[in-house]
């Protein structure tokens, strides 16, 4: 039984569990007893004070899902992504209506209709699994050509699904071109293909990159490092198609040749470490729709050099341009009401010490804003904006 339902099944039979930690504590060792881990999690959400503003509210939106999901996991020190399941999971056993997913239940752009379904050349080449959404490519077993067409049909049966390191290690390959018709790349899929410079994504992807942490290394004792679905890679350039709703982390961390990225429409928030080690990335196209910078997003980007964050945006978070030793300006819109965690003065600053910052490096801002203010207190330049 999938957890939300599980968790659903203790409110509805203890529902005064919600006002006793003790016997709720009871209960998810009866009811998880396998996973220390998961009842630990769940239970920081619950003493975060989580659970008691969930009671008076119906609906779960993305602004209210990342305070909550940085509030615990900045406050246990555990990954972000067990944090967002685990709040993700008292949301749908409280039956709240998750705004966050609306993006992805969207009606594809691409119809059925319009998709070309092409039955793989070697049914070999693929280790898979079906699933209730249809088939999952869990392994590429084929030798590498330089390049390679992912199928959106293996042994008659619809791929909507590339699951994690799929192609991990593939160093032969050079170009990827993801058929129309599969909706998630997992994390890792792409892993170490250190010779892909080119991939062409298909307008039905909805997910790069996922919470499933399966096959990911576990690092500082019980956390898991989910790997990016493009890390390590050659890629130049990436456009990303407006149907991609989320973008998962180290998504492209450490792209040493990457020099421009177009972000989707309708995307969001940049997950920690996205865009992380990306040497040589000069332009970053952003989402109007953008809301939140993750921590240390752009850490390292030295050939970064302006960057105008679009009106929306409210939260960068501790790090996200740290080491872009070449950025001479940033333009934070008044939207923005959080930097570096709302102190800017965390273990890593959110701009990188004075000294690896460039000499004439300035904050673009209005007069009165919240970036003004962070400007003075951090002792940085700030300049009327121009945009």
């Amino acid at each position: 039984m999938e957890d939300h339902r599980i968790l659903a099944r203790i409110i509805k039979d203890y529902p005064d569990a919600l006002l006793d930690r003790k016997k709720l504590q009871a209960l998810f060792s009866d009811f998880y007893p396998q996973d220390r881990l998961k009842r630990n999690i769940l239970l920081m959400v619950f003493d975060d004070g989580i659970v008691d503003e969930m009671q008076n509210t119906a609906t779960l939106d993305r602004l209210a899902l990342h305070r909550y999901v940085k509030s615990v996991s900045q406050g246990y020190g555990i990954q972000t992504g067990s944090a967002e399941d685990a709040v993700l999971t008292w949301a749908r056993a409280m039956g709240l209506q998750l705004d966050t997913d609306a993006a992805d239940e969207e009606e594809d752009e691409v119809s059925e209709s319009e998709i070309e379904w092409v039955e793989s050349e070697s049914s070999s080449a693929y280790e898979y699994e079906e699933t209730p959404r249809g088939v999952k490519l869990l392994r590429f077993i084929d030798f590498d050509d330089t390049v390679v067409t992912i199928p959106n049909m293996v042994d008659g049966k619809r791929v909507t699904e590339v699951g994690n390191h799929a192609f991990k290690g593939c160093v032969g390959i050079e170009k990827i071109v993801v058929s129309e018709g599969i909706e998630v790349l997992g994390n890792g899929v792409f892993i170490n293909c250190k010779e892909l410079k080119e991939v062409v994504l298909p307008r039905t992807l909805k997910r790069i990159g996922t919470t499933d942490p399966t096959g990911c290394p576990k690092i500082l004792g019980t956390m898991t490092k989910l790997e990016g679905t493009f890390e390590y890679t050659a890629l130049e350039e990436v456009v990303i198609p407006d149907s991609v709703k989320y973008i998962g982390e180290y998504a492209f961390s450490g792209c040493n040749r990457l020099r421009r990225v177009v972000l989707p429409d309708g995307l969001k928030e940049i997950k920690q470490y996205a865009f992380c080690w990306c040497k040589s990335l000069q332009e970053v196209v952003f989402p109007q729709d953008l809301r939140v910078v993750g921590m240390e997003a752009f850490e390292g980007c030295e050939s970064l050099k302006n960057v105008v964050l679009p009106e929306g945006v409210s939260s960068i978070e501790q790090g996200a341009f740290a080491g872009c030793r070449s950025m001479e300006s940033i333009y934070i819109p008044d939207s923005v009401n959080e930097i570096g965690g709302g102190k800017g003065n965390g273990f890593l600053q959110t701009f990188g010490q004075p000294d690896d910052r460039h000499m004439d490096f300035t904050i673009l801002c209005n007069a009165g804003s919240y970036a003004m203010s962070y400007a003075r207190k951090q002792q940085i330049k700030c300049a009327k904006a121009q945009i």
